[in-house]
């Protein structure tokens, strides 16, 4: 008997199912041939020929396929993924006059939205490569791995392996089950899994940070598969939103650039001339890839250094470009402005002729500058006094905000003395 849509067992099914690309093609082109018709009861079983055809132009990304690509295909098909969905209820597979015929089955798994909404749209408007999606659904297919990345996103600091495991067991075990109930012989054995398996999986996916000799994880919220159409449709959908705090309930974003948004969970304080402080590196890369996201004219960020920069960033800075988004990018790393010349090639990138903010405190510099439309500004601070190192930020939004009037007067001026986009060999007077 199949699972109902919503359950568990259905989620980990789904996963599985989704996590081939060969499978997400196959299930694809029987669901494009079934609504074909006007009744998936009366579409006639598919050849296993023209699936072949089907998906091995769609696995190659081209109509016309070469005969070993297809022979390939055919055979992985065959020895592999055909059993496996048959095996789950999803198809049926029957001999054929001219060999194997392929129909779907009406499986529930097929009316959940999430995964209708994956097969149409996989990247889910942010993820850019295959692999990384083959990766973020495979990881995410056993239960523990989804729990996990629960478990870390309520926390988003670093959290100890032998604590996550504590939270983790508790979760698995029922609502009621509280930190303290859990023994240390469950506790141990949880993060041995966590440790082998499901932690290496979620960091190679990337969505969330794994560090094997301090033996700690940390959600990732600028990870692009927290933004994804179907996984905010998913039963991770309540993770991807307390990870972007520039979305509403509905998953709109807040008119304005600025009314209703949260920082680390904490509603904005009254008045959009006040500023706000953020604690933590997570939470502040976070808030500057939500500035990012919401540009819609101008985005200038200052990245002084290699230490500050997230690989993260490229990529939203180049969604930004590729949307009409006027990028200046100025740093002092000589390796950083080839890196965004390369791979942001419509960015202005420059080195500065002096920083124009100066924190003349010993071990305490400022690591970034994000100034979006001219309306919305975060400035990074890094201290390194204790021997530690801790980052803060001040942000804040609207014309009037300090920081906003403080940020538009140093920059403005210098960004109208800018034109058009592209390699600036030229110090500029940032």
């Amino acid at each position: 008997m199949s699972s109902p849509p919503g359950d568990e067992s259905s989620t980990t099914v789904a996963f599985d199912v989704l996590s081939s690309p060969v499978r997400r093609q196959l299930v694809s082109a029987l669901l494009e041939r079934a609504e074909s018709t006007d009744s998936r009861t009366d579409v006639e079983s598919t050849s296993i020929d023209e699936l072949t055809t089907d998906v091995a132009s769609a696995h190659h990304g081209h109509p016309i396929v070469t005969d070993d690509q297809w022979s390939q295909t055919r055979v992985s098909l065959v020895h592999a993924h055909l059993p496996r969905l048959e095996e789950r209820g999803l198809l049926a597979c029957e001999p054929g006059g001219d060999g194997i015929t392929v129909a779907l089955e009406d499986h529930p798994l097929l009316e959940i939205g999430w995964v209708r909404t994956l097969l149409a749209d996989p990247t889910g408007g942010s993820i850019r490569e295959e692999g990384v999606l083959n990766r973020t659904l495979d990881s995410l297919r056993p239960p523990r791995g989804r729990t996990t990345c629960a478990a870390l996103a309520k926390r988003r600091d670093a959290v100890p392996v032998v604590d996550l495991a504590a939270m983790v067991a508790a979760t698995e075990a029922d609502a009621d089950t509280r930190l303290v109930d859990v023994s240390e012989t469950d506790c141990r054995a949880v993060a041995t899994t966590l440790a082998h398996r499901h932690l290496p999986a979620l960091a190679n996916a990337g969505v969330l940070e794994y560090d094997r000799d301090d033996e700690t994880a940390a959600i990732d919220p600028a990870a692009p598969q927290w933004r994804a159409d179907w996984l905010l449709d998913s039963p991770l959908g309540s993770v991807a939103k307390q990870l972007r705090p520039a979305l509403d309930e509905s998953g709109d974003r807040s008119a304005g650039g600025g009314v209703g948004r949260r920082t680390n969970g904490v509603p904005p304080s009254v008045g959009e001339t006040e500023c706000r402080t953020i604690d933590g590196a997570v939470n502040v890369v976070a808030h500057s890839q939500e500035i990012v996201d919401d540009a819609d004219e101008e985005l200038f960020v200052m990245a002084p250094d290699d230490d500050v920069f997230q690989p993260g960033c490229l990529e939203r800075w180049r969604a930004a470009a590729e949307r009409g988004v006027d990028i200046y990018v100025g740093s002092h790393s000589p390796r950083l402005r080839d890196t965004v010349r390369a791979t942001v090639p419509d960015a202005t990138v420059c080195k500065p002729q002096f920083d124009w903010i100066n924190v003349p405190v010993e071990n305490i510099h400022h690591g970034r500058v994000v100034f979006a439309d001219r309306q919305r500004a975060m400035v990074v601070t890094i201290d390194e006094s204790r021997g530690d190192r801790r980052v803060t930020a001040i942000t804040g939004t609207g014309e009037e905000n300090a920081l906003v009037r403080l940020v538009r007067e140093h920059v403005g001026p210098r960004l109208d003395r800018l034109h058009g986009g592209g390699e600036q060999t030229s110090l500029l007077p940032m």
